[in-house]
């Protein structure tokens, strides 16, 4: 499967770049870099979204659901329909930062498990690796290492489709059997029916940051947030089923495609979800 670049658009990542980490780091102090994952919340289904199609292909902008942690899961409601997520999780690959004016065309080779030195892009986990996000709206799994001082302009990271037959993928396929052939699984229930739903998207994501962000010194921490809210939003009203989106077709390339942008980053000093 033919792996598609998708740029998205970033909220904010950093705020006064240079206040994060040390004061004034110098240009080769290394600095520790931490990114979580955690699924976005949403308070109000009156947010509107854009980048939606109607069935005729015209481009729409439709009411957004609502997604929240609850002690049952997280919830996510639009009109009369209602999904529950009791489990989320997403397989990455090759996560990087871009350092500011390098270019790193020539890193496309990393989804075959490439794991040579780019200093343009350093890499701060090769993987792949398994995001198991928590459904009560804390941090998934954190990721962290050391990275070369300096500024850099963009982060990079695959939604990686583990396949049956790639070496590199077998020691995750043997402990993780369930994610074969895919990259993401959604457990839960959909208007009270029990559901799993899968895909095997296999995306290079591009993040470019509106600021450069500078390394050297203190921990930074970055959030990655996943809008699983958006995922199932049906443009003609409510959400579409799990069970629907998993059978090959319209539903399910919409689907897939709200996933590849549904991705979102910030500069989170504090861990706590929060855009500093």
């Amino acid at each position: 499967m033919r792996i598609i670049r998708t740029t998205l658009a970033l909220t904010a990542l950093v705020a006064g770049a240079t206040a994060c980490g040390s004061d004034n780091p110098g240009p080769n102090q290394a600095g520790d870099v931490g990114i979580g994952f955690r699924l976005a919340q949403s308070s109000s289904s009156s947010n509107l979204m854009a980048g939606f199609t109607a069935e005729d292909g015209t481009p729409v902008t439709v009411a957004a659901a609502t997604a929240e942690p609850t002690p049952l899961g997280f919830l996510i409601s639009r009109d009369d329909d209602e999904l529950l997520v009791t489990k989320a999780q997403i397989v990455i690959k090759n996560v990087k930062l871009k350092r500011t004016s390098a270019s790193c065309d020539d890193d496309d080779d990393d989804d075959r498990g490439s794991n040579r030195r780019d200093d343009g892009c350093p890499t701060m986990h090769v993987g792949p690796y398994l995001v198991d996000m928590a459904v009560t709206g804390v941090d998934g799994g954190r990721l962290s290492g050391d990275l070369p001082g300096g500024s850099y302009s963009a982060g990079r990271f695959d939604i990686h489709k583990v396949t049956s037959s790639r070496s590199d993928d077998l020691a995750f396929r043997q402990a993780h059997p369930d994610f074969r052939d895919i990259s993401v699984r959604l457990e839960g229930t959909y208007n009270g029916t029990p559901f799993t739903f899968v895909s095997d998207v296999n995306a290079k994501l591009d993040v470019p940051l509106p600021e450069p962000l500078a390394i050297g010194g203190d921990i930074d921490n970055i959030t990655v947030t996943i809008d699983v809210g958006s995922w199932f939003v049906n443009t003609s009203g409510g959400l579409y089923s799990p069970a629907l989106a998993n059978t090959p077709g319209l539903i399910r390339a919409r689907v897939d495609n709200n996933i590849r942008f549904a991705f979102k980053a910030f500069r989170d000093k504090n861990r706590d979800g929060r855009k500093d």
